[in-house]
């Protein structure tokens, strides 16, 4: 675990994927869980070691990090996550669940058992009476269409899930590229952020992260638009991968003979199928 602050804290998983906590006197807030149910009670002492307090939320920052068999590990604490994640059936928040939230409209859905927070533009959990830290959660909606930054208010820490990805291509299975685009270049422009933590990679200051990250979606992009207007088939884009693995994969991905290169390429072809889909539509 590495600290971030007096109070803030990052784990990076086996899978490579980061996940943090911010301690109040009061309570606990995660930031995102372990997929495996069995890392996640590892998680969760690592954090009873920071604090004995509860943990008061998990908070997502996009829905394909919330897994069941994780939060059950945790004791089933509310899960906070976008109203995209889910059916726009809901029920208003109950006065004693809310009461440490902020939001114009929270609302609580039953997640297999687990309490679920939504809201829609953002949210605040609220941590400690004496001593009050504010866990600030935003909708962005670039990397996926529920996806949030997490900030701790007034200390210039960020969360931005995987936004961005440090040492390795993102995921672009679920993007919105023209938003995910605007967003990172606003983030590369924020003076206020001191520490930004990546989906994946090392924590650090954000440019360079985010040039790394746009670089990659701008190189990608630049391929599959060729193999568009070409009118080449989406199958063609598989052929793409060899080349953007050697360039933009961490090293130890980069052999085919590597069991991390069939996941991190099986990943980035789903990537580039989903990018070629949103450019022939803007094509047509």
């Amino acid at each position: 675990m590495k600290k971030l602050h007096k109070n803030v804290f990052y784990h990076t998983t086996a899978g490579g994927l980061n996940v943090g906590c911010v301690v109040g006197e009061d309570a606990v807030v995660c930031i995102d869980l372990p997929p495996d149910p069995a890392e996640a009670r590892s998680w969760r002492a690592q954090v009873a070691e920071l604090s004995d307090k509860p943990i008061r939320a998990v908070i997502f920052t996009a829905s394909d990090r919330m897994h069941v068999e994780s939060l059950a590990a945790l004791g089933a604490p509310t899960a906070v996550v976008h109203d995209a994640a889910f059916a726009p059936v809901a029920a208003p928040a109950e006065l004693a669940l809310a009461q440490p939230f902020e939001s114009p409209a929270p609302l609580v859905r039953e997640f297999n058992g687990v309490p679920r927070l939504t809201f829609s533009d953002s949210l605040s959990v609220v941590l400690g009476v004496k001593h009050v830290t504010f866990v600030d959660v935003t909708f962005q909606g670039g990397y996926s269409p529920d996806a949030c930054f997490v900030t701790l208010r007034d200390s210039g820490i960020v969360f931005v899930g995987d936004h961005v990805a440090v040492g390795q291509p993102p995921n672009l299975a679920h993007g919105n590229f023209e938003r995910w685009q605007t967003i990172l270049a606003a983030l590369k422009k924020n003076r206020t952020i001191t520490a930004l933590v990546p989906g994946r990679g090392p924590a650090g200051e954000p440019a360079e992260a985010v040039d790394a990250t746009l670089d990659y979606i701008k190189a990608a992009t630049v391929r599959v638009k060729a193999l568009v207007r070409a009118n080449r088939s989406r199958s063609e884009v598989s052929a793409l991968v060899p080349d953007l693995m050697m360039i933009y994969a961490p090293k130890i991905a980069r052999s085919k003979s590597s069991p991390a290169y069939e996941v991190l390429a099986h990943e980035m072809r789903a990537g580039l199928e989903h990018l070629y889909d949103e450019l022939q539509t803007k094509s047509e």
